[in-house]
């Protein structure tokens, strides 16, 4: 029997109720399959150890293969600055309030309902739907590298992600740098420099010298779709207080890439630059690297994001006309759109590219340029904020979209 509207809340009120911060995903992953299984849909719980596991779970059968992606994990949360308890769904007007809602148990439980209502209804499907739910989507990418290392992509012709959205339709997405800078020096008193080796002098130097020559190449390359690569400091460390000549420092480097510019490039960039530092200065910096991420980008005339442009036409006009916006709201929505770098509309699906990663560029790693790949869930720009909420009326939407989308991709 196919859920009404109040069990598909309650669906995302439990989903939304598992602190899987950065980890524990694998309670979630054990509700899902007892979900699953009310609907007569054989899942499997794949362990990744410490408290986290992937699912995976199948309907229809032969080929095509879609793969449908969600995570289970969230980031989170500055508690002093909810007015919500983060883990209980909260209803205010039409929206629903609570780490993950939008970024992205709304879209897994919109994804997981839709699979069983297509189930449940027995509906013939022209080749095989394959669920990839996965953890540590947020750091490292964990589940999403089990999945690919297994082999359930092998097959795979055409990848949904079901990451937020809203009614746009990203097809292409920058990859992801972390590069840890770490500088050892010795520390001194400072009125006697020459007893010491300033650390952070030393580190101040190695990053300018990385930025300028990143930046210079970024000036000469570019993508169409995904612009220009992004480079930024995001943290430095070094130091306690004056009269200290600081023996430790660090930084961390965060790069948003581009197939032109590639994560293996500026790596090999970096790598040089601090050889070349440490062998003609007495400086001693070192280098590591977490969520080393490859750009994706698909193709702009594929099959799947052409089915999503026009089913989700109406969708979009539906629901931006049930939100009675006003004409300063959407200015002021397209305002924001545009200093994101993102298009927005009210009567279309605009086909972009993020510069957010995804899970997909784990799961793509062998064809990460001209796949058949789209990003489409539900979700309001407000990811990894404070006081994060989904539009009910956008998540009860995209349920209904995505039985629609995944029955006619096989049509």
């Amino acid at each position: 029997m196919k859920m009404d509207e109040k069990q598909k809340l309650a669906v995302l009120e439990k989903l939304v109720s598992f602190k899987s911060v950065n980890g524990h995903e694998y309670p979630v992953a054990v509700y899902l399959q007892s979900l699953l299984k009310q609907a007569g849909i054989t899942s499997k719980i794949i362990s990744l150890g410490n408290d986290r596991a992937n699912l995976v779970a199948e309907i229809g059968s032969g080929k095509p293969v879609l793969g449908v992606v969600g995570h289970m994990d969230v980031v989170d949360v500055e508690l002093d600055n909810w007015k919500t308890d983060p883990f209980k769904l909260t209803a205010k007007g039409d929206k629903l309030y609570g780490r993950g809602t939008t970024d992205m148990k709304g879209g897994l439980a919109a994804m997981v309902i839709a699979m069983m209502d297509l189930k449940e209804k027995k509906v013939p499907l022209n080749g095989t739907i394959r669920l990839l739910v996965t953890a540590g989507e947020e750091i490292g990418l964990p589940g999403s590298k089990k999945f690919y290392k297994d082999g359930y992509m092998k097959d795979v012709d055409t990848l949904i992600v079901g990451e937020p959205s809203g009614f746009r339709a990203p097809y292409a997405s920058k990859g992801a740098l972390n590069i840890y800078v770490k500088s050892v020096g010795k520390a001194a008193h400072s009125s006697m420099p020459k007893l010491g080796n300033n650390a952070v002098e030393h580190l101040i130097n190695v990053l300018n010298k990385i930025k300028e020559k990143i930046t210079s190449v970024m000036a000469e390359r570019h993508n169409k779709d995904l612009g220009d690569t992004v480079f930024n400091i995001d943290a430095f460390h070094g130091g306690k207080q004056p009269n200290a000549i600081p023996g430790y420092a660090e930084a961390i480097v965060n790069v948003r890439t581009i197939p032109e510019f590639s994560n293996k490039e500026i790596l090999q960039d970096v790598s040089d630059i601090i050889d070349d530092y440490n062998a003609h200065t007495n400086g001693h910096i070192s280098y590591s690297v977490d969520n080393d991420i490859i750009p994706i980008v698909g193709d702009a005339n594929s099959k799947i994001l052409k089915l999503v442009q026009k089913l989700g036409a109406p969708y979009a006009k539906k629901y931006y006309a049930s939100q009675n916006y006003s004409a300063d709201e959407l200015a002021e929505m397209k305002k924001a759109a545009d200093l994101s770098g993102l298009k927005f509309a009210t009567d279309k699906i605009l086909p972009m590219g993020i510069s957010g990663a995804t899970d997909a560029s784990e799961l793509l790693i062998d064809h990460p340029v001209g796949c058949n790949y789209v990003m489409f869930g539900p979700g309001n720009d407000n990811e990894h904020g404070n006081n994060e909420y989904l539009s009910k009326t956008m998540y009860l939407e995209f349920i209904d979209l995505y039985e629609e989308l995944f029955t006619k991709f096989f049509a």
